[in-house]
């Protein structure tokens, strides 16, 4: 059964696969599946660091070019 963290990563995939798919249109019509799937293993590898991403407030994304 998956957990809560591989379940997210799953529906994120799932988001991404019309970004994914268009992208891949770029490659050769033969390449294009082998590089969908390592797009996708590499999603997978780095779980952990997706899940973690914490977006910016637009107050500190401001700030930085306050300076």
């Amino acid at each position: 059964m998956l957990n809560y963290n591989e379940k997210e990563i799953i529906d994120y995939i799932h988001q991404l696969d019309p970004k994914i798919k268009k992208a891949l249109h770029q490659t050769k019509t033969e390449e294009r599946e082998d590089l969908e799937q390592s797009i996708k293993l590499k999603i997978l590898e780095n779980e952990e660091k997706i899940v973690n991403i914490q977006a910016m407030g637009f107050f500190e994304f401001k700030e930085q070019f306050s300076h």
